[in-house]
Parts: structure tokens; sequence; C-alpha cells
């Protein structure tokens, strides 16, 4: 029998709107395969399908089901397309992980922590219990072990624990180095770490190296204040959970945070500069409590020597290059005077030895506070050299 015109046009405008979805959302999972987006593939691709049956059934009575049949696929041509946009430009807005830096996106494949705020997803392989990067630690600590556990940011999370192990293995086999830094991390982070893991860990020794977040610009609450709620659990309501997962709703909310006081960074930073202090003393005095010495590393750049880049102020990470520059001094100053306060505390003055260099420009990338190859590389050797002549020699095997 003979379609109607009505029932052909309504299947040609549904095929379309959901054939032209289907494309998107795979497109967008190959080029983020995250579970939810190649889930919704499949999920669109059954809507196609069924719908297209069933718009085929809507004959007699039930022809005015065709009207759902046309909602359906406007709607799902208003909405879908711009939001696989979204995703594939990694937008993302949540005031309640606002920070500079990182960014929401940047954490969107983080796992929320209520205590530490982002984890690596504890389910990706290489990822321990902890949510950290490498192995699971084993516990209790193997007799004939040296465990060194680092704490600290980007310049620590990427490739510095590795290259460090390696290097002190060439003569110290009994060297394990434990990665607990991650990006966007600060003081607080570590001092939270420093007190519900460090124990469990049984570090030989501590190597702390914090500053770059901690002086950023605060959104919303300075760091200790802030709270945000885990991706799992009873915490989190339904209403919170779509928030999370829809970027359109994500990017109306942006276009009221000029009106509800979000768009804005605070006068402050993530941690001032008394807390990172406090914080410092706090990690130091948990690993003194457990017999580990600490190493505590400033935080070198090639601000002092290139200039600040513009885009540190353009991204709201703080309000001027001066005060920029004035806060990284001043925070390694910071660093400084803790290093000196107790003997089982000692100074990496990683800012002394690298800022000033005549070839700063290669150790470290465009923004001048992350480290290039060349310059993780540096890094690494100066803290070998450093817990070799200053711990591991005395207890050499």
């Amino acid at each position: 029998m003979k379609e109607s015109t009505g029932l052909r046009s309504t299947r040609m405008f549904f095929v379309a709107s959901f054939l032209i979805a289907t494309v998107l959302i795979a497109s967008l999972s190959l080029a983020q395969p995250l579970k939810s987006n190649i889930a919704a593939g499949y999920l669109w691709g059954i809507f196609l399908v069924l719908g297209t049956r069933a718009i085929g059934s809507c004959t007699g009575k039930r022809r005015r089901y065709l009207r759902f049949f046309l909602v359906a696929a406007a709607i799902n041509l208003v909405i879908t397309p711009p939001e696989v946009f979204l995703r594939l430009r990694g937008f993302s807005y949540e005031p309640n992980i606002q920070f500079g830096y990182p960014r929401p996106y940047q954490i969107s494949s983080a796992e929320r922590d209520e205590k530490l705020f982002w984890t690596l997803p504890k389910s990706r392989p290489g990822i321990n219990s902890y949510g950290f990067d490498g192995p699971e630690p084993a516990r209790p600590k193997p007799a004939g072990t040296y465990p060194i556990v680092f704490l600290g940011n980007t310049c620590t999370y990427s490739g510095l624990p590795a290259i460090t192990e390696l290097l002190l293995r060439e003569t110290h086999p009994e060297v394990e180095c434990l990665n607990f830094a991650l990006p966007g991390y600060s003081s607080y982070q570590g001092t939270l770490i420093a007190k519900s893991i460090l124990a469990e860990l049984e570090p030989d020794l501590l190597v702390v190296s914090f500053g770059w977040n901690d002086r950023w610009l605060a959104f919303g609450e300075i760091d200790a204040e802030k709270r945000i709620i885990a991706d799992r659990g009873a915490g989190r309501s339904a209403a919170g959970e779509l928030y999370s997962r829809w970027r359109l709703l994500q990017l109306s909310r942006k276009a009221l945070a000029p009106v509800l006081g979000e768009s804005k960074p605070l006068e402050v930073s993530r941690v001032p500069a008394d807390q990172f202090k406090k914080n410092l003393e706090e990690i130091g005095a948990e690993a003194e409590r457990l017999g580990a010495p600490v190493i505590f590393a400033t935080e070198p750049s090639s601000h002092p020597s290139l200039g600040v880049p513009d885009d540190v102020v353009s991204s709201t990470y703080a309000k001027s290059k001066g005060d920029a520059l004035a806060l990284f001094r001043q925070y390694n100053d910071i660093i400084r005077r803790v290093a000196s306060e107790r003997r089982s505390w000692r100074l990496l003055d990683l800012d002394a030895l690298m800022s000033s260099r005549s070839e700063v420009r290669r150790l470290f990338n465009e923004d001048g506070v992350r480290y290039s190859k060349a310059g993780t590389a540096v890094v690494a050797d100066l803290e070998t050299r450093y817990i070799l002549e200053h711990f591991l020699a005395p207890h050499g095997t």
C-alpha cells in the first residue's frame, strides 16, 4: 500500500535528524573514545532504526503519533549537534570546580574526589588504587626497599619520578619512586595526601614541590574552603549528575555567570602565602613523624629571565605580570624558609640552579612553567645527585 505524503515526510525528516546525530556522535567517539560517547553512538543508532520502523506502523488511527516523531526529530537537531560541538571543543563549565588552572574541561577525564578534588580514574590501566600513576605500592613495605614519595603538580607529575628512579637504580636498585603528584594540585592537596596516605606508603624519603597552583588566583573559594561532590555516591543529586554531563546546560549557566558572580577570580591566591607556609610545615611534620626526611624543592621558571607570558594574565592566573613575578619569588622564599626550620628538612633550590641559566629558554615550554624534555632531564639529574649525596650514599648497598 502506498505511503501517505505525511508519513513519508515524517520518516525522511526523522531519518535525516537521527542519521546526522549518529554520524556526529560516532565522530566524537573517535576523537574522544569515552564510554559515555561510545554508548551514546550506539543509543542514537538504535533510536534511528527503531524510530524508522515505528513510523511505518503509524497508519489509520495511529497517524496522530507522527507528531511525536516530528517533535523528537526537531529536538534532536536542535540539541545534539551543538552538544557534540561543545564536547569536541572540550567545553565545560562547573562552578564548584572552577579554578584559574586547571579549567573544568582540563580535568573532565579525571575522577572527582571529595577530599583531593580529583584523581586519575582508578579503573584506567596503569593507575593504582589511590588514583595516581604507577603500580600498586606494596604494603607493608618490603624489606630492603627504599621508597621515595613525590608530591607536587604538573612539573613533578610529567615524568620526573620515573626518570629519577631510573638514574638512582643504576647504583641503588632498592629505590622505588612513587608518583603522587597530579596536574593542578596545590599544597592543600599535598597536605591531605600526607595526612591520609603517607603512613601507608612508609617512605624513606619525601620530595615536595608546590607553588604554581598555590599562587594562581582562586575562583569561588580558596582551596581550603572549596567543596567538590564526588562522581559517585549519594552526594550527587540527579540534577547535579545531569548538569555535569550536559554541556548545553553548562553553556547556559556560563552565560549567566556574570550575573551570578562566577566569572571573575577572587583577589587572593588558591592557597594564600601564610596557608602555603603552614601546608608545607604540616607535610614536613607528618613525614618527620614517620621518620622520613623531606626535600623541599623550589620551582624554577623562565619568567625572571624571559618575562611573564601574556597568557598568565589573559587566562586569569594572575592579576598582572608584575604580581605573577612577585608571587613567584615570594612563594619560593617561603619554601626556602620552611626547609631551614628542621634538620630533617632539606632544600633543593631548583630556582637558583635553573632560572638564570643561559639556556633557560630550552629548559621550559612556552608558558615558562612546565619543563621541556631537556628541562625534565636536567631536574631529574639535579634531584638524583642531591639524593645520592645527602641520603643514599650513607645507606648504599
